[in-house]
């Protein structure tokens, strides 16, 4: 008797229950690094959920695609998220002030293994400076390490302390940066669902 009573009183409050408010958007991503360190490859394994090991160096600019539900008590969040990704070798890079412009996500990527990928996103600052989206408000910067699997195999791999420079000295708090493998899928989702979730943030509550 007790367990139909229960039974009947979910039912009731399933039933009595407001339906959540569907909310869509639609978000410019730009994600930027130096060549080869895997921006192709995060982004195949996100969106495509496979592993390219051997992506040809990006020639101006690709283009991804990715939908994401969020949902909480009161909204269902379905944000799409229409990510840049650019090439790293510098002759490409006077062009780039212009597609950038606009951009609601950035999300900034180095090798861990690499010193100079991190060193070098120093440049890629300039240029989304230039892009005039550097420091805006409505505008939601994420730091990326990639290759997290390799780090354990390389004696020289960048330490938590050069990362931590970095992060603090350009106001990117520790909720926004993230280590990654492609490989693994280490990191990947949360990365892009923190991403999503900034993008409803700053779209509804800003």
């Amino acid at each position: 008797m007790l367990l139909t009573i229960i039974y009947l009183n979910r039912m009731m409050s399933s039933i009595l229950e407001k339906p959540k408010t569907i909310r869509q958007i639609q978000k410019k991503i730009v994600v930027l690094g130096e060549g080869g360190v895997g921006k192709t490859t995060l982004l195949h394994r996100s969106v495509n959920n496979i592993f390219i090991d051997s992506t040809k160096m990006t020639i101006g600019t690709d283009f991804f695609i990715k939908k994401i539900e969020r949902t909480n008590e009161q909204f269902v969040n379905q944000a799409t998220l229409l990510l840049w990704d650019f090439a790293g070798q510098e002759r490409f890079r006077f062009v780039l002030k212009d597609y950038i412009r606009g951009a609601q996500g950035v999300v900034l990527c180095f090798d861990m293994t690499r010193w100079p990928t991190l060193q070098k996103l120093y440049n890629w600052v300039e240029v989304l400076k230039e892009g005039e989206v550097w420091g805006k408000k409505n505008v939601s910067f994420i730091l990326v390490g990639t290759k997290k699997d390799l780090v354990p195999n390389t004696p020289d791999a960048i330490s938590q302390d050069q990362i931590d420079k970095f992060r603090k000295e350009f106001n990117i708090d520790f909720k926004h940066f993230f280590k990654t493998s492609a490989l693994d899928c280490t990191g990947v989702e949360d990365l892009f669902n923190q991403l999503a979730d900034n993008m409803v943030e700053l779209t509804f509550n800003s």
